[in-house]
Protein backbone atom coordinates (compact mmCIF):
# COMPACT_ATOMS: atom_id res chain seq x y z
CA UNK A 1 0.00 0.00 0.00
CA UNK A 2 1.29 3.44 -0.85
CA UNK A 3 1.75 6.33 1.53
CA UNK A 4 -1.59 7.44 2.88
CA UNK A 5 -2.80 10.69 1.40
CA UNK A 6 -4.95 13.37 2.97
CA UNK A 7 -8.58 13.74 1.95
CA UNK A 8 -8.91 16.15 -0.95
CA UNK A 9 -5.33 15.65 -2.09
CA UNK A 10 -4.27 14.83 -5.65
CA UNK A 11 -2.75 11.34 -5.77
CA UNK A 12 -1.04 9.34 -8.50
CA UNK A 13 -0.80 5.58 -8.98
CA UNK A 14 2.55 4.09 -7.93
CA UNK A 15 3.10 2.47 -11.34
CA UNK A 16 3.05 5.94 -12.90
CA UNK A 17 5.78 7.16 -10.54
CA UNK A 18 7.77 3.98 -11.11
CA UNK A 19 7.33 4.33 -14.89
CA UNK A 20 8.47 7.96 -14.84
CA UNK A 21 11.55 7.18 -12.76
CA UNK A 22 12.37 4.11 -14.89
CA UNK A 23 12.06 6.20 -18.05
CA UNK A 24 14.56 8.66 -16.60
CA UNK A 25 16.92 5.79 -15.79
CA UNK A 26 16.49 4.19 -19.25
CA UNK A 27 17.28 7.52 -20.92
CA UNK A 28 20.34 8.04 -18.68
CA UNK A 29 18.83 11.20 -17.21
CA UNK A 30 19.46 9.92 -13.69
CA UNK A 31 21.51 6.97 -12.53
CA UNK A 32 22.85 5.15 -9.51
CA UNK A 33 21.95 6.24 -6.00
CA UNK A 34 20.10 9.32 -7.27
CA UNK A 35 17.73 7.07 -9.21
CA UNK A 36 17.25 4.79 -6.21
CA UNK A 37 16.43 7.82 -4.06
CA UNK A 38 13.83 8.94 -6.59
CA UNK A 39 12.06 5.62 -6.71
CA UNK A 40 12.58 4.69 -3.08
CA UNK A 41 10.19 2.01 -1.97
CA UNK A 42 7.37 2.68 -4.41
CA UNK A 43 4.59 0.11 -4.36
CA UNK A 44 3.43 0.04 -7.99
CA UNK A 45 -0.12 -0.68 -6.78
CA UNK A 46 -0.13 2.07 -4.16
CA UNK A 47 -1.27 5.69 -4.36
CA UNK A 48 1.07 8.60 -3.60
CA UNK A 49 0.81 12.38 -3.33
CA UNK A 50 1.25 14.02 -6.75
CA UNK A 51 4.21 15.92 -5.28
CA UNK A 52 6.22 12.68 -5.41
CA UNK A 53 6.00 12.75 -9.20
CA UNK A 54 6.88 16.46 -9.22
CA UNK A 55 10.06 15.67 -7.23
CA UNK A 56 11.25 13.44 -10.06
CA UNK A 57 10.25 16.01 -12.68
CA UNK A 58 12.25 18.66 -10.80
CA UNK A 59 15.40 16.55 -11.20
CA UNK A 60 14.93 16.77 -14.98
CA UNK A 61 14.00 20.46 -15.12
CA UNK A 62 16.93 21.36 -12.84
CA UNK A 63 19.47 19.31 -14.78
CA UNK A 64 18.51 20.59 -18.25
CA UNK A 65 18.23 24.21 -19.34
CA UNK A 66 15.78 23.26 -22.12
CA UNK A 67 13.92 20.38 -20.44
CA UNK A 68 10.93 20.30 -22.86
CA UNK A 69 12.38 17.77 -25.34
CA UNK A 70 13.69 15.64 -22.46
CA UNK A 71 10.27 15.58 -20.77
CA UNK A 72 8.66 14.69 -24.11
CA UNK A 73 11.08 11.76 -24.43
CA UNK A 74 10.31 10.68 -20.85
CA UNK A 75 6.59 10.61 -21.72
CA UNK A 76 7.31 8.50 -24.79
CA UNK A 77 9.47 6.07 -22.81
CA UNK A 78 6.80 5.77 -20.10
CA UNK A 79 4.20 4.73 -22.65
CA UNK A 80 6.52 2.28 -24.39
CA UNK A 81 7.08 0.66 -20.99
CA UNK A 82 3.32 0.67 -20.29
CA UNK A 83 2.69 -0.99 -23.63
CA UNK A 84 5.47 -3.59 -23.64
CA UNK A 85 5.69 -4.44 -19.91
CA UNK A 86 2.32 -3.38 -18.56
CA UNK A 87 -1.30 -3.77 -19.65
CA UNK A 88 -0.91 -1.79 -22.90
CA UNK A 89 -0.88 -4.72 -25.34
CA UNK A 90 -4.19 -5.94 -23.91
CA UNK A 91 -5.79 -2.50 -24.24
CA UNK A 92 -4.54 -1.16 -27.57
CA UNK A 93 -3.81 -3.06 -30.77
CA UNK A 94 -3.30 -0.07 -33.13
CA UNK A 95 -1.87 3.38 -32.57
CA UNK A 96 -5.27 4.98 -33.07
CA UNK A 97 -6.65 2.72 -30.30
CA UNK A 98 -4.59 4.79 -27.88
CA UNK A 99 -6.63 7.83 -28.90
CA UNK A 100 -9.88 5.91 -28.37
CA UNK A 101 -8.57 4.94 -24.92
CA UNK A 102 -8.44 8.67 -24.05
CA UNK A 103 -12.17 9.16 -24.65
CA UNK A 104 -13.62 10.48 -21.41
CA UNK A 105 -10.19 10.44 -19.73
CA UNK A 106 -10.44 6.65 -19.38
CA UNK A 107 -6.68 6.08 -19.35
CA UNK A 108 -5.88 9.16 -17.28
CA UNK A 109 -8.53 8.41 -14.64
CA UNK A 110 -6.89 5.05 -13.97
CA UNK A 111 -3.69 6.69 -12.69
CA UNK A 112 -4.75 9.96 -11.01
CA UNK A 113 -7.35 10.55 -8.29
CA UNK A 114 -8.45 13.51 -6.26
CA UNK A 115 -10.77 16.50 -6.27
CA UNK A 116 -12.15 17.19 -9.74
CA UNK A 117 -10.73 20.74 -9.79
CA UNK A 118 -7.21 19.34 -9.23
CA UNK A 119 -7.42 16.18 -11.34
CA UNK A 120 -8.53 17.85 -14.57
CA UNK A 121 -9.15 15.75 -17.66
CA UNK A 122 -7.47 14.30 -20.75
CA UNK A 123 -10.19 14.01 -23.40
CA UNK A 124 -10.28 13.06 -27.03
CA UNK A 125 -12.32 15.87 -28.66
CA UNK A 126 -12.00 14.94 -32.30
CA UNK A 127 -10.83 11.96 -34.34
CA UNK A 128 -10.88 11.39 -38.08
CA UNK A 129 -9.05 8.14 -38.77
CA UNK A 130 -9.38 8.50 -42.55
CA UNK A 131 -7.74 11.95 -42.56
CA UNK A 132 -5.28 10.99 -39.82
CA UNK A 133 -6.21 13.87 -37.53
CA UNK A 134 -7.21 14.10 -33.89
CA UNK A 135 -7.42 16.61 -31.05
CA UNK A 136 -7.03 16.03 -27.32
CA UNK A 137 -7.90 18.64 -24.69
CA UNK A 138 -5.95 18.38 -21.46
CA UNK A 139 -6.52 20.19 -18.18
CA UNK A 140 -4.34 17.82 -16.15
CA UNK A 141 -1.58 19.04 -13.82
CA UNK A 142 1.02 17.10 -15.83
CA UNK A 143 3.74 18.89 -17.76
CA UNK A 144 2.47 19.43 -21.31
CA UNK A 145 5.81 18.48 -22.92
CA UNK A 146 5.56 15.15 -21.10
CA UNK A 147 1.93 14.74 -22.19
CA UNK A 148 2.95 15.31 -25.81
CA UNK A 149 5.42 12.47 -25.35
CA UNK A 150 2.72 10.28 -23.78
CA UNK A 151 0.56 10.75 -26.88
CA UNK A 152 3.45 10.02 -29.26
CA UNK A 153 4.60 7.01 -27.23
CA UNK A 154 1.10 5.59 -26.82
CA UNK A 155 0.42 5.85 -30.54
CA UNK A 156 3.89 4.59 -31.54
CA UNK A 157 3.96 1.53 -29.28
CA UNK A 158 1.86 -0.89 -31.42
CA UNK A 159 4.15 -0.18 -34.41
CA UNK A 160 1.45 0.21 -37.07
CA UNK A 161 1.81 3.94 -37.76
CA UNK A 162 4.52 5.45 -39.97
CA UNK A 163 4.05 9.08 -38.91
CA UNK A 164 2.86 10.82 -35.75
CA UNK A 165 3.09 14.55 -35.12
CA UNK A 166 1.71 16.24 -32.01
CA UNK A 167 1.60 20.02 -31.61
CA UNK A 168 0.30 22.21 -28.83
CA UNK A 169 1.99 25.55 -29.51
CA UNK A 170 -1.15 27.69 -30.00
CA UNK A 171 -2.79 26.48 -26.80
CA UNK A 172 -0.74 24.28 -24.46
CA UNK A 173 -3.92 22.42 -23.41
CA UNK A 174 -4.96 21.49 -26.98
CA UNK A 175 -2.97 18.75 -28.69
CA UNK A 176 -3.40 18.67 -32.47
CA UNK A 177 -2.39 15.25 -33.77
CA UNK A 178 -1.59 14.07 -37.29
CA UNK A 179 -0.84 10.45 -38.09
CA UNK A 180 -0.51 8.02 -40.98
Amino acid sequence: MGKESKAGELVVFGATIQGYAQACINLNIVAGSKAENLIGKIDVNGWYPFEKLLEIEKVVTTAYENAGPILERVGMEMMLGWYHYGPGKDIIKRGVDFLHFQTGSQGYASVVKGPENLVGSFNLEYLDEKEGKARIHSTTPFNKDQERGVIIGGMTAPGDLDYIDVKNEENSHIFEIEFA
